[in-house]
């Protein structure tokens, strides 16, 4: 094996499913070499469990104003090699971006080929990094990314993971069950559930924009890769399981902050790499007067919805991001 893997894990006060997730590393058939955890400033005692599970050897100190990293040794439990294990914990929350950028930053300053990208709750089949380093998908020019297709806790594809951009109607669409039959396909965006990156892709076009805090980085981050001519490649038979999903809001809610950094962060991706002409910004306005008629009709806390739909309308045109709300 020459090619040096690192995982990168992103987590916040999810402790039990991290250590799932992370157990699910080590029993890799194709053994990692490294294993990077960005902890977001959890306050469930991450890092305690992390210490007891022997994941780290000392506990952070309290009170640190910026990124503390400990580094460890474990062993892989497919084949028993060494494994490194670097705990980064975060001085505050910089949400799923800032900590993807955080992770990715180290994993590549550290020299590994390949950046391999989740959330703690994923949990990588045994084979799953195998599939995606075959020779045949991996010893590819044109190869920037590849990715395991995501499977839900029931067992179903989750086919939005997994889509193809289409500017001029300012939507991504998912690819459908023939596409998972073949060996590999092409795809324009994935999600960070299980995304493998090149070094390479590093080197052309940086990391995760962190000042989009959660949502859309992975979308963002695809699309830099496509306009910057390289393929993304799914391997069906590389699986994971995303086992936590946000559950959708009802429509007589007030809107949220979440909903104002996806909409947002969305905004400022389509217009960067769409088609922002005068029909682009006709459609973008009218999906959002739509979304406030839903408002006015049915929503409670009118007034505080509409600010937050109509900030995030501006906010992602004049591109005012980072951790704004």
């Amino acid at each position: 094996m020459s090619d040096k893997v690192c995982a990168v894990v992103v987590t916040y006060n999810r402790k039990n499913l991290l250590l799932e997730c992370l157990e699910a590393l080590r029993k890799q058939t194709r053994p990692l070499e490294g294993m990077l955890i960005v902890d977001n400033a959890s306050t469930d005692g991450t890092p305690e469990i992390l210490l007891d599970s022997g994941y780290i050897g000392e506990l952070p100190p309290a009170g640190i104003s910026e990124p503390w990293e400990h580094e460890h040794e474990m062993k892989n439990l497919h084949d028993g090699n060494p494994l490194r294990v670097y705990y980064v914990r975060m001085p505050q929350n910089t949400g799923g971006a800032g900590g993807f950028h955080e992770g990715m930053k180290r994993a590549y300053e550290k020299g590994y080929d390949w950046i391999w990208v989740m959330d703690d709750d994923a949990e990588p089949a045994s084979d799953a990094l195998e599939w995606l380093l075959k020779p045949e998908f991996s010893h590819n020019d044109k190869v920037y990314a590849l990715a395991s297709i995501v499977i839900d806790p029931c067992g179903d594809i989750d086919f939005i993971c997994r889509r193809l951009f289409l500017s001029e109607k300012l939507a991504e669409y998912p690819l459908g069950p023939e596409y998972y039959e073949r060996d590999l396909f092409e795809t324009d965006t994935v999600s960070f559930v299980g995304m493998l990156i090149a070094r390479k892709t590093v080197e052309k076009v940086g990391f995760p924009e962190k000042s989009f805090f959660i949502y859309y980085d992975d979308t963002e981050y695809s699309l830099r890769i496509r306009f910057a001519g390289g393929k993304i490649y799914t391997i069906p038979k590389s699986k994971i399981v995303h086992k936590s999903k946000q559950s959708a809001s009802s429509r007589k809610n007030p809107l949220s902050w979440r909903f104002y950094y996806a909409r947002r962060n969305m905004v400022y991706t389509y217009k960067k790499y769409g088609q922002p002409n005068v029909k682009f910004y006709l459609r973008l306005l009218l999906v959002t007067l739509r979304i406030q008629i839903g408002i006015v009709l049915f929503r409670k806390d009118k007034l505080r919805s509409t600010w937050i739909l109509w900030k995030s309308f501006f906010d992602g045109l004049r591109g005012q991001l980072g951790k704004t709300i």
